[in-house]
């Protein structure tokens, strides 16, 4: 008995289309890989897309939780046999202010500490006064600092004049725990400060009291 012998060309087109068969599998298989690559990819950038948008809530929730708000508070009384005066700054915000320089000018003439304040007044330079120090300091939240004040009558009135707008100037600046921090002018509305990247150096024009 003779075994038939295959032809060749029968034999070519069944490897052709096993080849065929498998190069199918391969780019089907190729291509749902990379949908799944893409998924995954997508995936992950709408993950860290949600992890940095709630990062950035939290730490808002946080700078305002721990917000401060630093205004000037004037005081004075006028009895026509006694009188009293006092510039202080308190904190009205709901976290630690960190204060930093203040410059004090009155007629554009910056005073750096309060002999210079009164004669600039043409004060008596013997009057009672009370100050504190303000610069480089820490104000808790509801604190108030009084800068200088004075009960001596002749003095009193003639700080009433001078410190007030627009003769007299009292630019501070302070930051948050978080250091963000404004810069704030006596010029400026009461609600109105400048968000700075650094508080200024006000340098020899600072008033150290």
């Amino acid at each position: 008995m003779i075994d038939e012998e295959t032809p060749s060309n029968e034999v070519d087109s069944a490897e052709t289309a096993s080849l065929l068969r498998a190069e199918e599998h391969i780019i089907r298989l190729t291509f749902w890989q990379t949908i799944l690559s893409v998924v995954g990819i997508a995936v992950a950038v709408i993950a860290l897309y949600a992890a940095l948008t709630e990062s950035a809530a939290v730490r808002q929730h946080t700078a305002a939780a721990v917000w401060p708000f630093v205004q000037v508070m004037i005081e004075d009384y006028d009895k026509g046999d006694a009188a009293g005066f006092s510039l202080a700054l308190t904190n009205s915000g709901v976290g630690p202010a960190k204060m930093q320089d203040v410059r004090v000018s009155v007629d554009g003439n910056v005073t750096r500490n309060w002999s210079e304040l009164v004669a600039i007044v043409e004060g008596n330079p013997e009057a009672a006064i009370s100050r504190n120090f303000i610069s480089n300091r820490v104000l808790r939240p509801d604190e108030t600092v009084v800068i200088f004040g004075t009960t001596d009558a002749a003095l009193a009135r003639k700080l009433v004049g001078a410190i007030s707008k627009p003769r007299g100037v009292l630019t501070y600046c302070y930051c948050s725990i978080f250091d963000e921090c404004w810069l704030a002018d006596t010029r400026m509305e009461l609600q109105t400060r400048e968000i700075v990247d650094a508080c200024p150096d006000f340098g020899s024009d600072a008033y150290v009291n």
